[in-house]
């Protein structure tokens, strides 16, 4: 039997109306991106030269973004992006 080694530290950060959450053991990442993903449809798109992957609503308005950080072929951050003051800052393509 093969002994895989701990899945890499990965850094989950969600930027809200309220502050700032920063999560950061790979389990509990897990499972609320497992939860949030459950009930979002989201796009594929390119925000400041990254792949982010977009939801947006039948009214246009972006609700979330998340963007990810790869390193040696491993996810290691996720930023959640649900502030509409800051994604309305934010350079984002036309809804999808």
């Amino acid at each position: 039997m093969q002994v895989l080694p701990p899945p890499p530290e990965v850094k989950f950060t969600v930027h809200t109306p309220n502050g700032t959450l920063v999560t950061l053991e790979a389990t509990e990442v897990a499972a609320r991106t497992r939860v949030a993903g459950s009930a979002a449809r989201g796009h594929a798109a390119t925000v400041n030269g990254r792949a982010d992957v977009i939801s947006w609503s039948k009214d246009g308005t972006p609700p979330s973004l998340l963007a990810f950080t790869v390193a040696d072929g491993h996810i290691t951050e996720i930023t959640a992006v649900v502030d509409p003051a800051e994604l309305a800052l934010m350079d984002l393509p036309d809804p999808v």
